[in-house]
């Protein structure tokens, strides 16, 4: 197979791989609810002005908090408007991409670098990296794709600015994402820093010349002073900062000894081959191999701008010297990729000197493999058992509070500490506005209540909202079903008799969805034999669709989710077997990209283990041909 088919073949299946396992992470933890800044950011400064018409160019360069997230809050604008409906999903099955294509760029540098037994371990460090949840706020967080563009848009213009000649593609590519990363956060302008210090050390060393440095060293100048220029100070961030020398230097150790905790030897380990690799580099001879080694030159950059996030970090969110948050951790974790490209390019270096027997870099990379393996199966176990589960079980009750208030209007349910919105009244305000409560996403907003055309049959509605739910009211539903409490639901289980009634029961018209796709709760055997649960035609009874989740529910709740139909139309709930039942909410309305990301993450983990085969069968092909070669 050829190198360069194996090389993209390779790289498709990172990219896969990557985006399915942070795809499952969120099916299992994340919600489809906006939370916290996203209230804020998104809901108050894009998604309401956009409603009314205003200019939103304002709105979008307006800092949030310390940061100008315009790269941010243009995806999500777009996705708002693209898909009618405000969803976090959505956005973090987007983010999850842009992640992907980091580490894809990466492992495409290496490529052209390495030969195939280094980008082995390179592939499997950097799916680890970058598809495991060691950032698990930025896995779940809609808001959080600043955070990867940061990522993206620096790589781009380190690898490309200092590299290029002025004025050729490639540095109008790299210059594009020197300006763009000062939309991405506060800290920007850090990659027109590190392409200064770059090219300068280069000039001084008289490896470039003024007469071909001058356009890139100016305009990364420029957007160094720019980026200082548009920094903002919000005084309800003081109490962050460092307020000491030592404060910015715990920080720094707690961030470089990642992923450990209280062992800063890690640090010194962890971030060696980096170390070695840019001392080699930096202090090389003049005019050698290694002084034009682009390879080399940009793994010291990229060390570097590392250094340099984690210095304004230190610095802007230190006090304590306490350990990083969770959202810089694919900061972190793109720092240790960094370091697997050093230990790659130190192994090149060695097999390539004159002196293997005193050749020690085997060792370290054993050493440094294991190292960096048994912290992260020790962090990453601290993340599923305690932060992940504990993210699951707030967004359970905040998503409660918040349908039970939709459902009624009744500010007692947000009168709990778990809701997503710092306070009950800001959630109010925005709410009071009907274009953002139109655009929540399912299962958000309560489905449509829904009344029964003549005789309800055997079926009987049960609206639990707002009882003690130690003993709700369970009309139509088994003794075992607990009744949904921010929404009617209608059922054929009759009490006394059990599941031995039958009967029809028709809806009275709903006019055509605006969205599409219909959402519906349902329980009891949907979809079996003499039990259907269909959308027909307001004006020939023609059948339209069939609502049956994937699995049949029994006494629990299953979503099913049915194309909506382009016209009028009713429910038919049809229960012709005397040993089963049905009981089933309205339908709630959801956006075809809303659509698209829940099915997304639903078959997240298919879709891993479809490509993790795949990957096994490269991998195979590509040993036999070259053991044939």
């Amino acid at each position: 197979m050829p190198h360069r088919i194996l090389t993209a073949a390779f790289a498709a299946c990172l990219f896969t791989l990557i985006v399915a396992a942070k795809w499952a992470t969120f099916g299992k933890y994340g919600s489809p609810m906006p939370d916290w800044d996203q209230w804020d950011a998104e809901g108050g400064a894009l998604f309401i002005p956009w409603h009314k018409g205003e200019d939103l160019l304002p709105h979008v360069v307006r800092p949030h908090n310390e940061h100008r997230v315009i790269l941010t809050k243009l995806q999500n604008l777009a996705l708002g408007v693209a898909n009618g409906q405000w969803d976090s999903r959505l956005e973090a099955t987007t983010n999850a991409l842009l992640h992907a294509a980091v580490a894809t760029a990466l492992w495409l540098a290496a490529a052209r670098w390495f030969a195939w037994p280094a980008l082995t371990g390179l592939f499997l460090l950097l799916t680890g990296l970058f598809g495991l949840p060691l950032a698990w706020q930025n896995v779940l967080g809609g808001f959080h794709s600043q955070q990867y563009w940061l990522l993206g848009l620096s790589l781009a213009a380190i690898a490309l600015l200092p590299s290029r000649r002025p004025g050729s593609a490639g540095w109008w590519l790299g210059a594009f994402a020197a300006v763009a990363a000062l939309g991405s956060m506060g800290s920007g302008l850090l990659a027109s820093a590190a392409v200064l210090i770059v090219l300068g050390w280069r000039l001084v060393r008289r490896e470039e010349t003024w007469r071909s440095s001058w356009p890139t060293l100016v305009l990364c100048a420029a957007l160094v002073a720019a980026g200082l220029a548009l920094r903002v100070e919000v005084e309800w961030h003081a109490h962050m900062k460092a307020k000491s020398v030592q404060d910015i230097a715990l920080s720094l150790l707690h961030s470089l000894q990642w992923p450990w905790r209280g062992q800063p030897w890690a640090a010194l380990l962890l971030w060696l081959p980096w170390a070695l690799a840019a001392w080699r580099v930096t202090f090389s001879p003049r005019g050698g191999a290694l002084s034009r080694d682009h390879g080399g030159i940009l793994i010291t950059a990229l060390g570097g701008w590392v250094m340099l996030q984690l210095l304004a970090t230190a610095y802007a969110r230190g006090a304590g010297g306490d350990y990083p948050a969770s959202r810089y951790m694919d900061t972190l974790a793109f720092g240790v990729a960094v370091n697997g490209l050093a230990l790659a390019w130190l192994a090149r270096e060695a097999k390539a000197a004159s002196a293997p027997k005193r050749n020690m870099t085997p060792a370290l990379v054993a050493v440094w493999t294991l190292t960096l393996g048994v912290g992260v199966h020790i962090f990453l176990r601290d993340i599923v058992v305690h932060e992940l589960k504990g993210a699951r079980e707030y967004y359970d009750k905040a998503e409660g509070h918040l349908r039970r208030y939709l459902a009624t209007n009744d500010p007692a349910f947000l009168a709990h500490p778990d809701i997503p919105y710092p306070s009950a009244q800001g959630i109010i305000d925005y709410l009071s506005n009907p274009a953002l409560r139109a655009m929540l996403p399912a299962p958000i907003p309560p489905p449509r209540e829904l009344e029964n055309e003549g005789g309800a049959g055997v079926f009987e509605r049960n609206r639990a909202i707002g009882f003690n739910l130690v003993n709700p009211p369970q009309l139509g539903l088994s003794s075992r079903t607990p009744p949904l409490d921010f929404t009617s639901t209608w059922g054929s289980h009759t009490t006394g008799t059990g599941s031995k009634s039958t009967g029809e029961w028709r809806s009275k018209p709903l006019p055509a969805p605006t969205f599409s796709w219909l959402r519906f709760e349902t329980a009891g055997n949907p979809g079996e034999p003499g039990v259907s649960l269909q959308l027909r035609s307001a004006a020939d009874d023609r059948v339209l669709g069939e609502v049956k989740p994937s699995r049949t529910p029994g006494d629990t709740w299953r979503t099913a989710v049915v194309r909506a139909p382009g016209e009028a139309y009713r429910i038919v709930a049809l229960d012709r077997d005397p040993t089963r039942w049905l009981a089933f909410s309205g339908p709630a309305e959801m956006g075809g990209l809303s659509y698209l990301a829940r099915e997304a993450t639903r078959h997240a983990p298919l879709i891993f283990g479809v490509t993790t085969g795949v990957t096994a069968l490269l991998a195979a092909a590509a040993l036999i041909a070259r053991r044939r070669g």
